[in-house]
């Protein structure tokens, strides 16, 4: 099975921390919408295994291509709660309402970046950076992978089928 392996510095593993961490919280992110069934090896797998090295200075991960896909996925919408999340602080005041619809961001993206709470305006600047790893994400390469895959999974389904059993096609 392909692989990706990322080798990630300490400020960029927490992005990705941050970007699973938010994708894990919305329902149904590890249900593959074929077949209804959760993920054999989604990003859930993932996070106790970046956490577990978040404290060094560099972080390797090796990804599945569904994974990378997923981390793609995750890291959009990251990005537009974070274009949004000093807006929303203003609006909260100092009210203790959550700033993100994603139940317990903000006390991950709080503890992952100490910097948000004194300054609601980095979460713009992590935006940023976050957009930037982004691109540097294998993605294109996995949703190649992922296609053909699946080709060969169907043309493996069509050889299966008896020829004379017209009826099945």
């Amino acid at each position: 099975m392909t692989r990706f392996a990322l080798r990630l510095p300490n400020h960029q593993a927490r992005l990705v921390a941050l970007a699973i961490t938010y994708h894990l919280a919305r329902p149904g992110s590890e249900i593959d919408h074929e077949t209804l069934s959760e993920y054999e090896h989604g990003l859930a797998e993932v996070l106790p295994e970046i956490d577990g090295q978040l404290e060094a200075d560099t972080v390797s991960l090796e990804l599945t291509p569904l994974q990378t896909m997923l981390l793609s996925g995750a890291f959009s919408a990251v990005v537009s709660e974070l274009k949004m999340y000093s807006t929303l602080d203003t609006m909260a005041g100092a009210s203790h309402r959550p700033r993100s619809t994603a139940p317990g961001f903000d006390d991950r993206l709080r503890t992952l970046f100490p910097e948000v709470s004194g300054d609601p305006e980095y979460a713009s600047r992590l935006a940023e950076d976050m957009t930037l790893l982004r691109r540097q994400i294998p993605s294109a390469r996995a949703r190649e992978i992922i296609e053909g895959e699946r080709l060969v999974a169907q043309e493996a389904a069509r050889a299966r089928k008896k020829a004379w059993q017209f009826w099945k096609r």
